[in-house]
C-alpha cells in the first residue's frame, strides 16, 4: 500500500483542539481513566534500563507521559494538535514532573537520527494521514537496538467486545453509550492484524510483532 493510496484511504482528520481536545482531556482523565494511566507507566518503567529516553507519539492530554515522567523515565512528547501541547504542559507542571512536550507531525518529526531508545503511541495511529511515513519516522528516531510499540483499535474487534472494554471503564448510562458509539465509529478506521502487517512490511522496519486482545491491536517493531 503506497502512500499516495493512503491518503485516498484515509479522511484527513480535523485538528483536536480547543473545546474539543479540553472535552477530550476531561474525558480520559477520571480516576479509573488515570490508575490505568498509571499502571501501564509502571509496567512499561520496569521492562525499561533507567536511561532510556521514551518518545510518545500523539500523546494528547499528556497523562501517561505525566505518569512516566514521575517514576523517573526520560520523556519526551509530540503532538499536532496545539492545544494538547498546551494542556499536557500545565499538567505536567501542576504534577511537578520534567516532560517536554512539543508540536509536531509524526510523518516528519523535528528530531535528530537515532535520538530515542524507546517510541510509544496509543489509540491514535488510526489517525494517521500518511501511516507508512509516520512509521518510517520512527524507525529513523530511533537508536540502533531500540523499540517502537503501536497500540490501537483492532478494526476486527467484536461488539461484544467493545461492550466489554466500555464496561470496564466504570462510565455512566449516557456516557456509556456515547463511548459505545464512538468506538463503534473508530473501529472502521483502524486496522485489522494483517492491514497493519501490511504497512509494516512497505517500512525499513519490515517485520513486527502483532498481538490482539479484546478491542486492542499491539504493535511491536524493533530497529536492528
Amino acid at each position: 500500500m503506497s502512500d499516495i493510496k493512503d491518503r485516498k484511504r484515509f479522511k484527513i482528520m480535523p485538528e483536536m483542539g480547543g473545546a474539543l481536545a479540553r472535552n477530550y482531556a476531561r474525558q480520559r482523565g477520571t480516576e479509573p481513566q488515570l490508575e490505568l494511566w498509571r499502571k501501564q507507566a509502571r509496567e512499561l518503567a520496569a521492562s525499561l534500563p533507567d536511561d532510556t529516553k521514551i518518545l510518545e507519539v500523539a500523546f494528547g492530554p499528556g497523562y501517561f507521559a505525566v505518569e512516566l515522567a514521575r517514576l523517573g523515565c526520560s520523556v519526551t512528547g509530540l503532538d499536532v494538535a496545539p492545544t494538547f501541547v498546551e494542556i499536557a504542559s500545565d499538567y505536567a507542571r501542576a504534577q511537578g514532573v520534567d516532560v517536554e512536550f512539543r508540536e509536531g507531525d509524526v510523518a516528519g518529526m523535528p528530531f535528530d537520527d537515532e535520538s530515542f531508545d524507546f517510541v510509544v503511541c496509543q489509540a491514535a495511529f488510526k489517525n494517521f494521514v500518511w501511516p507508512v511515513k509516520a512509521l518510517d519516522e520512527m524507525y529513523r528516531v530511533l537508536r540502533p537496538g531500540g523499540t517502537a510499540v503501536v497500540q490501537d483499535m483492532n478494526r476486527d474487534a467484536t461488539d461484544g467486545e467493545i461492550v466489554r472494554e466500555v464496561e470496564s471503564m466504570k462510565l455512566g448510562k449516557l456516557a456509556a453509550l456515547g463511548v459505545r458509539q464512538t468506538l463503534g465509529h473508530l473501529r472502521r478506521r483502524a486496522y485489522t492484524p494483517v492491514q497493519f502487517g501490511g504497512l509494516v512490511a512497505e517500512t525499513a522496519f519490515r517485520t513486527a510483532e502483532i498481538a490482539t486482545e479484546g478491542i486492542s491491536l499491539d504493535v511491536r517493531l524493533t530497529r536492528p
